[in-house]
């Protein structure tokens, strides 16, 4: 099968976050013997390859041209911007109206609307303009598109939870037909298990602190409850890493909190993560949450709260702890350390649980998904 990836980004040097989750997926697909190539919309037209990915950045119109070579045409995160070259919408409307078999995985944002789970609005001319493209145009070319896409024969939609799927459905007010609910793949050869009793005191947090919806402030809330032998490492950085420290200074935590304005890449995920006993994942929005689940796979304590897919994936008491309180959450990290076989149990099922998503689980169920298509 050959098969065409399209997504508004994509890693690259220096940009190891580019929708890294695509990129997962197709070193999987490759490992499988799929021919695959990666399209993504740009004003000017290059090639490179990443971890021996073939990438084409072209114009929208130059990708329609080349889908035709290929058996599957699959969509990630693409926007529907008209006018440009690297807007989506012909590309939408392409497949639309054309007889190519083709999937979309809907991770989340493409389907939003301000004001709910979009926390990022500002009286701006930068602001409303997106405001208006959220909330009209994008809505209208989604909703317009997965109603006609879903009388098809030869299209499928997939999402990474439940909750997002009926999120979907209720937002675009569209039943669909042809679905998959398939979680991103968590690769658990590279975020191998080990002990982190011994780090319990030690906390860490990996987030961009562009947007509200990441709960970075909620975790450092959360660390006001905790006594002092506790500390949180946050690596991160945005807009938002002022009013982080402000937070921090506020509730006079500066001696336990600290911000690490960096990212990290996706290779040195596992030696950070062997420095710490416990990962927070507090967040508004969330319809799968990768880097919780990789560190779940790794073995850290995990905390999270019950919001949008998060129930899903950490159940409180089970294979992690979650709670809407932050002060609650700091009452059961404190059992949780202080009892190491409730800690031992909790992180243990958490490695099940991801070992039941593991890539290779994961990836042959979306690629025999993807198959079932043009077969």
């Amino acid at each position: 099968m050959k098969l065409a990836i399209i997504t508004t980004r994509y890693p690259q040097k220096n940009q190891p976050y580019n929708h890294m989750f695509v990129h997962v997926r197709a070193k999987y697909f490759k490992e499988m013997n799929i021919e695959v190539d990666v399209f993504v919309p740009s004003k000017s037209h290059s090639n490179y390859e990443y971890e021996g990915i073939k990438v084409h950045q072209l114009s929208s119109k130059e990708i329609i041209k080349r889908t035709r070579q290929y058996d599957l045409t699959y969509l990630h995160l693409l926007n529907t911007y008209f006018f440009i070259k690297n807007g989506g919408n012909i590309i939408y409307q392409y497949l639309k109206k054309n007889n190519q078999p083709f999937a979309v995985y809907i991770h989340g944002s493409e389907i939003l609307k301000y004001p709910e789970y979009l926390y990022d609005f500002s009286f701006s001319f930068r602001g409303i303009l997106k405001y208006l493209y959220l909330n009209f145009w994008n809505h209208l070319k989604m909703k317009q598109f997965v109603s006609d896409a879903s009388m098809k024969d030869n299209t499928l939609f997939l999402f990474p939870s439940n909750w997002m799927k009926s999120h979907t459905e209720k937002v675009l007010k569209e039943k669909l037909s042809h679905f998959e609910v398939i979680p991103n793949g968590i690769d658990t050869d590279h975020f191998k298990f080990s002990n982190s009793f011994e780090k319990r005191y030690k906390l860490l947090m990996i987030r961009p602190l562009s947007d509200i919806k990441y709960g970075f402030d909620l975790a450092i809330e959360m660390m006001r409850y905790l006594p002092s032998e506790f500390s949180l490492t946050i690596y991160g950085k945005g807009k938002f890493e002022k009013k982080c420290h402000d937070l921090i200074s506020k509730y006079k935590l500066n001696d336990r909190v600290s911000i690490k304005s960096t990212f990290v890449e996706r290779q040195n995920l596992p030696e950070l993560f062997s420095n710490y006993g416990l990962f927070i994942a507090t967040t508004r929005f969330d319809s799968h949450g990768v880097i919780m689940c990789e560190a779940m796979a790794s073995g850290l304590l995990t905390i999270s709260n019950p919001v949008t897919a998060i129930p899903e994936f950490v159940k409180d008491g089970i294979n992690g702890i979650s709670d809407n309180s932050m002060q609650e959450i700091a009452k059961k990290i404190i059992n949780a350390t202080t009892n190491e076989n409730l800690f031992k149990t909790i992180t243990q099922n958490a490695r099940s649980s991801m070992e039941e998503l593991s890539i290779e689980k994961m990836g042959q169920k979306e690629l025999d998904a993807l198959k079932n298509i043009i077969e």
